[in-house]
């Protein structure tokens, strides 16, 4: 298994071999890494350029063929019209709509397809809201593995589309996300798939994709770490995987402190956010019955990853907060028009918690924010317009256009 090992979070079992499950109880299993080349492992950060430079974090073996599309290194961009707009000292955004297919999932993708094939998968299957499912189908069709792809009956046609265009067997599943996942459980098995859905409990290869998020944030700011840091959280595993990441570089040494994080929830699906507000464990979080909002991407009626994303928040001395869909839209076209950043409304999620953390002083004047967009708005353009005023129109006048245009200027 070369650089990691696979250990059960139950009965603390260390596998012999590959497994996605616990081969003695059936427990989920978490991957961890020798630590004692730490000359080696803080060159490998200090000069990754790539994605798969990360290669040692990641759970699985130079022999196995790398399904990549270029994904990860996106820009750490910063925001000084937003960190004036809130009254703070910093704000940068990790634009996560760059990767290949718009979303933060092609690092899932590009270890859990090259996973599945290494393994020689027949056949992947997934269960999403729409990104991790366009992200599974384009990475299986690199790789020339057939992909089943079950998303909820109400996500936004652009977001199936794309997943079709991948060639993926797209089914759609009158239920929630969570029902998806539920369903594809039940079934899997005796199908030969490989289940490549984006949580620890199916598949323990991708959990740590996310830390490279960490890693490209630190180096581009100069091993800098934000006082805050403001995550989506659907599944919840990119919060925890993050925060892993950093974990990583501080016990080597590169980074001098962790952030504080912050999971981000719409107020109609937010069973961390109502967990954390109730002082609640990480095992005691509940299901959110009939899931509702704007943020489709990040509609997880109950967050598989959940548990490990609110230990993260309660270990990092950090925070979780809801927004409501009018906030949602509102920080989604502050960062369009102050910053030129385009994003998803679950990413928008972040912005809009971290104006609101501002205002109730948890975040103060003085200190450094970023936030992780996770997907682009390109995803949801149907309800970008929606929410967008219907251009002036004009005939092939100018004298008609001039009026328009003054009009225009006077409303600044």
């Amino acid at each position: 298994m070369g650089n990691y090992s696979l250990v059960c979070r139950s009965c603390g079992e260390r596998c012999e071999g590959d497994a996605y499950r616990c081969p003695s109880c059936g427990g989920i299993l978490n991957t961890e890494y020798p630590f004692d080349r730490r000359d080696a492992l803080c060159s490998a950060l200090r000069n990754a350029r790539q994605y798969w430079d990360y290669e040692p974090f990641f759970p699985i073996g130079r022999e196995c063929e790398k399904v990549t599309m270029g994904e990860g290194f996106t820009p750490l961009v910063p925001a000084p019209g937003i960190a004036r707009a809130f009254g703070i000292r910093q704000m940068s955004i990790k634009n996560e709509g760059l990767n290949p297919t718009g979303t933060f999932k092609d690092r899932c993708m590009s270890i859990s397809i090259s996973k599945a094939k290494a393994l020689g998968a027949s056949a992947v299957v997934i269960g999403s809201a729409g990104n991790a499912g366009a992200a599974a189908a384009a990475y299986a069709a690199r790789a020339g593995i057939p992909c089943y792809v079950m998303v909820p009956a109400s996500t936004p046609p652009e977001r199936v589309a794309q997943i079709q265009l991948y060639g993926a067997r797209v089914i759609l599943v009158r239920g929630s996300v969570t029902d998806c996942i539920d369903l594809i459980a039940r079934v899997y098995r005796e199908r030969g798939w490989h289940n490549v859905t984006t949580a620890s409990a199916y598949n323990p290869f991708q959990a740590d994709s996310e830390k490279a998020i960490a890693y490209e944030m630190a180096k581009a700011s100069g091993w800098e770490v934000p006082d805050w840091l403001f995550v989506p959280i659907g599944g919840g595993g990119i919060l925890s995987g993050i925060y892993r990441g950093y974990l990583d570089l501080f016990r080597l040494g590169l980074v001098k402190k962790l952030p504080r994080m912050v999971g981000t929830q719409e107020e109609g699906c937010c069973a961390v956010v109502n967990a954390f507000r109730a002082g609640r464990k990480p095992a005691q979080i509940e299901r959110v019955e009939n899931p509702a909002g704007i943020a489709v991407a990040i509609a997880d009626a109950y967050p598989l990853d959940g548990e490990t994303a609110l230990q993260a928040i309660y270990d990092s001395g950090g925070y979780s907060e809801s927004v409501s869909s009018a906030e949602i839209l509102e920080a989604q076209r502050l960062l369009g028009r102050t910053e030129g950043i385009f994003a998803e409304a679950a990413s928008s999620t972040t912005l809009a918690a971290a104006k609101k953390l501002r205002e109730k002083g948890v975040v103060q004047a003085g200190d450094s924010v970023a936030c992780v967009v996770t997907g682009s708005g390109l995803k949801d353009l149907q309800l970008a317009a929606r929410h967008m005023p219907r251009p002036a129109e004009v005939e092939i006048d100018p004298e008609q256009l001039n009026r328009v245009v003054d009009g225009m200027e006077a409303a600044v």
